[in-house]
Formats: structure tokens, C-alpha cells, sequence
């Protein structure tokens, strides 16, 4: 059974900043570009008999830029673990979910932005649970080396 100051260390340990980028920068380059990507993918086609602005279009603009700062942040400056972790698994989950919440349809004008959708928010989910064992393996590396 752990006291209160073995909890309290461990807590701590998990918002702990993570000196320099987390495996080798390789998480966040690959949000940055899947975050940029998803920003465009609208502009890159256009489903026939929809509205160009419709709400759909605004999601795909919308959480492809805050994937694409996510991935900016955890680039240019450690990020807390748990703070990025959280906000790639929610940007991730999101981009899954989206095809169904803004009834993206199931026709052959939809599967482009559909397959997009789904197959970046798994990318991202993915990246997102690598950084985050390589974080906590660091952390318990340092823990392990005090």
C-alpha cells in the first residue's frame, strides 16, 4: 500500500515536463503533417450537391488546425505528458467520430473525406499512445536513475 507522499511524488511525476522532444520528435512531426493535411483535405475535393461551407468542411478545418498546433506545441516545447497525451487521444477520437456526428453519408462522393477522417484519427490515436509510453518509460528512467 502506497502513503500519502509516494501518491502525491507520483502524481507529480505524471505532470511533470519531459526534457526535449519525445521519441525522437517523431510524434509530434507526424501530428504537425496529419494536422495540416486535415486542414486542407477540404479544399482538396468537393462532394457534389453539398453546400462547400457546410458544417463538415468546418470540422475537418477546425480540428485539422488544432492537431497542427498540437503538434507546433509539442514540437517547439516540452509538453506536459498528460496534457498531450489528452488532447491527441480527444483530437484523435474526434476525427473518428466526426464522419458519424456530422453524417458525412456512406456514397461514393463521401468515402474520400470518410476514409480520411477515420484513418487520421486512428494515425493520431496511434502516435499519440507511442509518445506517450516513450514519456512515461523516460520518466520512470529518471525516476529509476535518482
Amino acid at each position: 500500500m502506497t502513503g500519502p507522499a509516494e501518491r502525491r511524488a507520483r502524481n507529480t511525476r505524471r505532470h511533470q515536463r519531459l526534457p526535449g522532444p519525445q521519441t525522437p520528435g517523431m510524434v509530434s512531426t507526424i501530428t504537425l503533417l496529419f494536422g495540416v493535411w486535415v486542414a486542407m483535405s477540404p479544399f482538396l475535393w468537393h462532394e457534389p450537391g453539398t453546400e462547400f461551407w457546410s458544417a463538415a468542411r468546418w470540422n475537418e478545418i477546425l480540428i485539422g488546425s488544432a492537431v497542427t498546433v498540437l503538434g507546433l506545441a509539442r514540437l517547439t516545447r516540452p509538453l506536459r505528458v498528460l496534457t498531450a497525451t489528452v488532447a491527441g487521444v480527444l483530437a484523435g477520437g474526434w476525427l473518428i467520430l466526426s464522419p458519424l456526428l456530422f453524417d458525412y453519408g456512406f456514397g461514393p462522393e463521401a468515402t474520400p473525406a470518410t476514409i480520411n477522417d477515420v484513418l487520421v484519427g486512428l494515425t493520431v490515436l496511434a502516435v499519440t499512445a507511442l509518445g506517450h509510453v516513450d514519456a512515461r518509460a523516460a520518466l520512470t528512467a529518471t525516476d529509476d536513475a535518482e
